[in-house]
């Protein structure tokens, strides 16, 4: 990868990155926000660039830092499902305000653009990433959709940059604000071969088991996949990573099937989350609402064959390379399985359109590379 602009710049940035629950993407209750963040931040800082990370207390207390060249703080937050972003965000924001720890502040998710002022009073620049229309995710109350509208409203007039992660959520914000933001996709990393002797302790082997590694939330539709799942006719187990930092009735429910055949692994990470990816036979999104999502494509770069509902994003990412089905249709997804499972040389067709799609469109390096050019045209 030509990494030209990059190449051609000597000026060192100083940025700091506030929302998400911080650094390792590989300790309990890590999402793709943190998988995300890592892959942006660590590559940024392999280009010179000083970059510090703020992580919550009960995600990483004592954070060993440097972590990959990324300097790591830790700050407390109220840690309920409605405060723990919101706390933290605003002791992140006021401690980089003045220490001076940061002349460019890059927010992550939508509700911390509330503090986006601060920033501004503080002569500093700020970036928006918003990884979805969020006030649409269904775990969120009327007060807080009302706060994440507002959000958004500060963000696009105070910041100095808001960007989004596909074109189906840039085509929302124009209709909704009127105004065209910046598209900077997420990337996929590519493994070598991460081998199969982590899958035995699951009772597991190599491309006999249907896959979902995801936040156990409402808007991913797991609920979606275990009853279509349970009225599909297959030995094929289905397997769910993941779990829910909040807990909670929806996990519960999810939980109580009584389908012998699902099996719930709760967080995996490192390489056995490498191997499960790597050795799965279909990877299944169901989700109701999503951006541009990473395991998605974590197995898409695995050549893995991927079945999403088809709600825009979804397809986006996609493109030709794989199947979709009605969103919130069990039937749907049960008849899309059905068929694949019926059709081994489709399954493997897909599996290899899937991996170009990544390599041609969805690569990191070149997606840091708008990224490290955004924020040089702030400076």
């Amino acid at each position: 990868m030509d990494h030209s602009y990059s190449q051609g710049n000597s000026k060192s940035l100083r940025l700091a990155f506030i929302g998400m629950r911080g650094l390792p993407a590989d300790l309990p209750k890590a999402g793709g926000g943190e998988r995300e963040t890592e892959a942006k931040a660590t590559r940024l800082a392999q280009r010179g660039h000083q970059v510090l990370v703020y992580c919550r207390w009960h995600y990483n207390r004592h954070p060993s830092s440097p972590y990959k060249g990324v300097q790591l703080l830790s700050l407390p937050s109220i840690p309920t499902k409605n405060l723990d972003t919101v706390s933290h965000t605003l002791l992140a924001t006021i401690h980089t305000c003045i220490t001076d720890s940061a002349d460019i502040i890059s927010y992550h998710g939508m509700g911390n653009a509330l503090f986006v002022p601060l920033i501004k009073l503080a002569r500093k620049r700020c970036v928006v990433y918003m990884d979805g229309v969020d006030w649409e995710r269904p775990k969120w109350g009327w007060i807080a959709r009302r706060a994440l509208k507002l959000a958004a409203k500060i963000a696009l007039r105070w910041a100095d940059a808001v960007y989004v992660d596909n074109y189906s959520s840039q085509a929302l914000f124009q209709k909704s604000f009127g105004k065209s933001l910046q598209v900077i996709t997420l990337g996929a990393d590519f493994w070598n071969d991460p081998g199969v002797d982590l899958l035995e302790q699951y009772g597991l082997q190599p491309n006999r088991y249907l896959l979902f590694v995801g936040l156990l939330k409402p808007d991913k539709g797991v609920h979606i996949l275990i009853k279509a799942y349970e009225k599909l006719n297959t030995d094929i187990p289905l397997v769910i990573v993941g779990d829910s930092p909040d807990g909670g009735i929806y996990v519960e429910q999810l939980k109580s099937t009584n389908d012998k055949r699902i099996h719930f692994l709760g967080y995996v990470y490192g390489k056995a989350a490498q191997q499960l990816f790597a050795n799965a036979l279909i990877y299944i999104q169901p989700s109701l609402m999503e951006g541009n999502s990473p395991s998605l494509m974590s197995a898409m770069a695995c050549q893995r064959c991927v079945v999403v509902s088809d709600i825009d994003q979804n397809l986006e990412t996609i493109g030709e390379a794989g199947l979709s089905f009605r969103s919130n249709n069990p039937e749907s997804l049960r008849n899309v399985l059905f068929q694949l499972l019926s059709n081994p040389e489709m399954i493997k067709a897909l599996g290899i359109k899937a991996k170009q799609r990544i390599e041609t469109t969805y690569t990191w390096e070149a997606i840091v590379d708008q990224l490290e050019k955004l924020y040089l045209e702030l400076s």
